[in-house]
């Protein structure tokens, strides 16, 4: 049943993550000072522990094609905040930290294993102990990223670009999200899109384009961590209506899904107090009740109201 699996995930998750932050400190100060430890200390021990048979249903909702488990899990905390990432494949551990959640006001430790986790469902480390003093940060300073509104105005404060080349694809504002090939005809009747184009030997290029009429467009550069960004404001700015399916699945737990998944600003914020079914298609989430005002702070950020929400009975198996 679901209910056994995603609670059985969140139990392993829990039991991995404590191994993790456990590691990376005893290598860390094994010299009683701290020095950086490679992944590649890391990754054996932690892979091993992963292929066991407690780890099984962790294991399916982590494995990405091209790296193991145990580095996706390094990729998944380091980018939460629970460990620090340096150049070269060296990791870091952090001090305990809360980040304060903006509506519940619920504050969730980081890198510290001795949070209170009941009736905690996040991938933090519970909540803090009343009693406990630890540096607390709001949760936009702790992930830094702009709400849809202000990507449309940060990326205007640009130089616009002339550009004579063609694009590749073509990205529009429509409910089912695709990427068309370069057509002139879909690029004239579009107020704006984004355009990609593909490079040889290199990364391929976004932009943002303003069609201004008589054949003239205003190019604007989109830095690529801020692609899904720019998808959201772009609908956005079109009104392209987003679905959004709940159900109550216990009376203190609801399953949300998503039809597009979330740029990984907001997945990370939503990981603090929900649990994504996978870790390598986030697009469902069990969100406690008491954290639904603060699952709806992020869908507000990329321009998401709550009248989107359509709430029903839902197969889940």
């Amino acid at each position: 049943m679901l209910i056994d699996a995603w609670e059985n995930i969140i139990i392993q998750f829990r039991q991995i993550k404590r191994h993790v932050l456990s590691l990376v400190h005893f290598y860390a100060f094994e010299d009683y000072k701290m020095n950086p430890v490679h992944f590649q200390r890391l990754i054996p021990p932690l892979q091993r522990l992963l292929k066991g048979r407690f780890f099984e249903d962790l294991r399916n909702v982590m494995k990405e094609e091209d790296q193991t488990e145990a580095q996706s899990l390094l990729e998944l905390l380091s980018g939460l905040g629970e460990i620090l990432k340096l150049a070269n494949g060296y990791y870091l551990p952090l001090p305990p930290r809360c980040v304060e959640l903006p509506v519940s006001k619920s504050l969730v430790v980081l890198s510290n294993p001795e949070g209170k986790s009941d009736r905690y469902y996040g991938c933090g480390n519970g909540y803090m102990e009343e009693g406990s003093h630890v540096p607390t940060l709001m949760i936009d300073e702790w992930m830094t990223s702009p709400t849809v509104n202000e990507f449309i105005e940060t990326l205007k404060l640009q130089n616009p670009v002339k550009l004579n080349d063609e694009p590749t694809e073509l990205f529009l504002p429509q409910k089912r999200r695709k990427w068309h090939p370069f057509q002139m005809n879909l690029a004239s009747k579009s107020d704006c899109y984004i355009a990609r184009y593909a490079l040889k030997n290199s990364q391929p290029l976004y932009f943002w384009v303003e069609n201004m009429g008589r054949g003239d467009a205003r190019y604007y550069k989109i830095p690529e961590y801020y692609l899904e960004t720019a998808k959201y404001a772009l609908e956005y700015k079109a009104q392209v209506k987003t679905t959004i399916k709940c159900a109550k699945i216990r009376e203190d737990i609801i399953y949300v899904r998503l039809f597009k998944k979330f740029p990984v600003f907001e997945q990370k914020m939503a990981m603090l107090f929900c649990f994504p079914l996978s870790f390598i298609k986030p697009i469902e989430w069990i969100v406690p009740l008491w954290h639904y005002s603060d699952f709806i702070w992020v869908l507000r950020r990329l321009g998401i109201d709550e009248d989107s929400i359509r709430w029903e009975g839902v197969e889940m198996g």
